[in-house]
């Protein structure tokens, strides 16, 4: 997942990937503090867990609408020899079924980009407490 923060020098965007899904994570997996290079300015910067913040996912988006814009056609080719073939009203749900899939899978990627983005940006580390 990458995570972003803002430079402090030039206030451009900073990406860092990372293998955590919530900033306590992060934070046990790559410190409090996290040194950052800025591409743009060169300047190098020390930031701590509670700056970084997660964005939805371009890559999910694009793949979410490539299985909708992909898999609506494919299932109007899979139901078309059912349309000769047969002759009710039980059509209407096979064409309805095939169709809801490539839906349903979009559906599924979009919820989980936004519940991931939610889950990092929803808590903070700020004010905790330490057992010494």
């Amino acid at each position: 997942m990458k995570v972003f923060v803002k430079c402090s020098h030039c206030a451009q965007e900073i990406s860092y990937k990372t293998n955590a899904y919530t900033r306590v994570e992060f934070a046990m997996q790559e410190g409090d503090q996290k040194l950052l290079n800025c591409k743009k300015c060169d300047h190098q910067s020390t930031f701590t867990a509670d700056e970084f913040y997660a964005k939805p996912s371009k890559f999910a988006q694009l793949i979410a609408g490539l299985v909708f814009l992909i898999g609506t056609p494919l299932a109007f080719l899979f139901v078309s020899p059912i349309f000769s073939a047969s002759k009710g009203h039980y059509v209407i749900y096979i064409v309805g079924g095939f169709l809801l899939v490539p839906v349903f899978i979009y559906a599924v990627i979009n919820k989980q980009d936004q519940t991931r983005v939610s889950d990092f940006n929803r808590r903070k580390l700020k004010g905790r407490t330490h057992n010494i």
